[in-house]
């Protein structure tokens, strides 16, 4: 009977370390509790469920051909990164391909677009070279070791989530307001970032919304239509095929003329 009760005291320490593993989990944010995988979906105007979980990983997104590349950080990776892509984030951390951001008062990308104009050029903030800001190591957190990457990061566009990690667990609080990202051809995008985790909770799985602008000479804008630039292009095929086609008229009867 002894031996039972000491048998029974021992499943007891093993199913309170157990459960108390598991608690942790909402603290330190999947140390002890393996990622769930959630499928990314991407539609017109909107990316859902990126995964931004893994510390080693940057996720380059292109905008206009709707695409995500995850690749590891390290210099034996860098060929993997995509020739086009507009920005990138890191966790909550974001950098643009050559761009800069501003983030405006506004909290719906309509109310944005309602207003027809663009920010000042000036006001667009650049990337900057940081060697502490891109955390790539956290299993020393506890004993203040965090080992970080030398890495471009926009401060702007990083300011969509705050971690407060002066409490635990952290405290982590969205912006909700739209940002514009110039992009590296001088096209502009407004994106409004509302997830940051899964339906499970876990987090670093990203939702946004995005929309494309075209800027025309005047302060003005629009949005880039897939149909448009396809008309647009073939206009100008036509007008060049054409002027072509005149100047080679042009030069044959010149040289008609000169040989007479």
């Amino acid at each position: 009977m002894k031996r039972s009760r000491n048998a029974i005291f021992k499943y007891t320490i093993v199913l309170g370390a157990a459960m108390s593993l598991s608690a942790c989990n909402g603290i330190f944010e999947n140390i002890y509790d393996a990622p769930i995988e959630t499928e990314m979906e991407i539609k017109e105007n909107s990316f859902s469920q990126v995964k931004t979980v893994e510390y080693t990983e940057w996720a380059y997104i292109n905008l206009s051909e709707r695409t995500v590349t995850t690749v590891k950080i390290g210099e034996e990776y860098e060929s993997q990164i995509p020739d086009k892509w507009d920005f990138a984030i890191h966790r909550y951390d974001i950098k643009t391909n050559e761009g800069a951001a501003y983030k405006t008062t506004y909290t719906s990308i309509d109310e944005f677009k309602a207003t027809g104009k663009l920010p000042k050029a000036e006001d667009f903030v650049e990337d900057e070279w940081t060697t502490d800001k891109i955390a790539i190591d956290m299993s020393g957190m506890m004993d203040g070791n965090i080992i970080y990457t030398e890495s471009y990061r926009n401060a702007v566009l990083s300011s969509w989530l705050d971690v407060n990690t002066a409490t635990m667990p952290p405290v982590y609080t969205m912006s909700n307001q739209v940002f514009l990202i110039r992009l590296k051809d001088n096209t502009y995008a407004a994106i409004r970032f509302t997830n940051y985790m899964n339906a499970r909770g876990i987090k670093g799985y990203i939702d946004f919304d995005f929309l494309c602008i075209c800027r025309t000479r005047t302060t003005t804008m629009k949005p880039i239509n897939k149909n448009e630039t396809y008309i647009y292009n073939i206009i100008i095929a036509f007008f060049i095929y054409s002027n072509l086609h005149h100047i080679s008229t042009t030069l044959n009867l010149s040289h008609q003329r000169t040989c007479n």
